[in-house]
């Protein structure tokens, strides 16, 4: 063997063994869901997807895409969907944000500063994510109603959801931009809770660097910010990556529990089809097949990130 030669990227045997089991994995499922079919058929119950074209008769609100009654159980689908993939990267964005506010907090030399961040990750952190949700819907829902005095300033928050530019015309509140009190609630929740666990990953993952690099780039003259930006923040982004990648994805899982207040996502959609249809087979299978591709398309997405990142860095 060459010892110039360079080491093969992938491991085929591995690659092949994954390849097998998920095949395994594949017909397994296929049989069980032959077996639950022909028992429902002995049993006299339809199965099928044909549902998927019938009339719905509940609405899906709030969701990029116009829905109303009497439109397509398929559409009804992907109306909740993108509910979901709307709420996800909003709330990713935003706990990314102050994650990494709270976990640069937590390595500034003011101690204040520093006893607020912990003091944050501490409490966010151990409050269930679902209390988070209730908490901030309860709060929202107790907000004065919309009125005409409030139709003049920039923004408005009421109990009838957090309005951009608004015009209000008797019950009716518009504005450019309109978020109902159930998603700002899981926007708020979710994000509070997220922040917490990244600004820990955004700790440990500069903490883990060598000390040295610091004292290097204060004896160059760099100030502490363009330390952390040219720096640090390049290499600790590589260490971070894996765990942030995971935090993503645990914001989407966490985006079912929309259905505790109300919130039309995909669950919550899925659960109303199931009632008026009765498909809970082909309809559990659609939502496994969603939750499990969503999460690893954001898993491939972060795991190409880190590629690329890592070829910048030797380049």
């Amino acid at each position: 063997m060459n010892p110039r030669a360079p080491a093969s990227r992938w491991n085929w045997s591995a690659v092949m063994a994954q390849a097998v089991a998920f095949a395994l994995l594949a017909a397994l499922l296929v049989l069980l869901f032959r077996f639950t079919s022909d028992n429902l058929h002995a049993r006299g119950v339809h199965t099928g997807f044909d549902f998927l074209s019938k009339p719905a008769t509940t609405p899906v609100f709030n969701s990029p895409l116009e829905f109303e009654a009497g439109d397509t159980f398929a559409k009804a689908f992907l109306a909740g969907a993108l509910n979901t993939l709307k709420l996800t990267a909003a709330a990713i964005l935003l706990s990314t944000v102050l994650g990494l506010l709270v976990g640069l907090g937590s390595l500034a030399q003011n101690p204040l500063a520093k006893a607020i961040a912990k003091a944050y990750v501490e409490l966010m952190r151990n409050i269930p994510v679902l209390l988070h949700i209730t908490f901030w819907y309860g709060l929202l829902l107790e907000l004065p109603p919309a009125s005409s005095d409030g139709a003049s300033s920039l923004v408005l928050a009421s109990n009838r959801g957090i309005f951009l530019l608004p015009t209000v015309d008797g019950l009716s509140v518009q504005g450019v931009i309109s978020i109902s009190p159930e998603f700002a609630a899981l926007l708020i929740g979710i994000s509070l809770y997220t922040a917490a666990f990244i600004a820990e990953i955004v700790r440990a993952s500069i903490g883990a660097l060598a000390q040295g690099q610091l004292e290097a780039a204060s004896a160059l003259g760099l100030s502490r910010t363009t330390t952390l930006r040219r720096v640090l923040g390049p290499q600790a982004l590589r260490v971070g990556l894996p765990a942030l990648a995971s935090e993503y994805i645990g914001v989407f899982k966490n985006s079912t529990l929309a259905v505790a207040i109300g919130f039309q996502d995909f669950m919550a959609v899925s659960e109303t089809m199931l009632t008026d249809t009765g498909q809970a087979v082909e309809i559990m299978a659609i939502v496994v097949l969603f939750y499990v591709c969503v999460s690893l398309i954001v898993s491939a997405a972060m795991h190409a990130f880190e590629e690329r990142h890592r070829r910048w860095e030797a380049s």
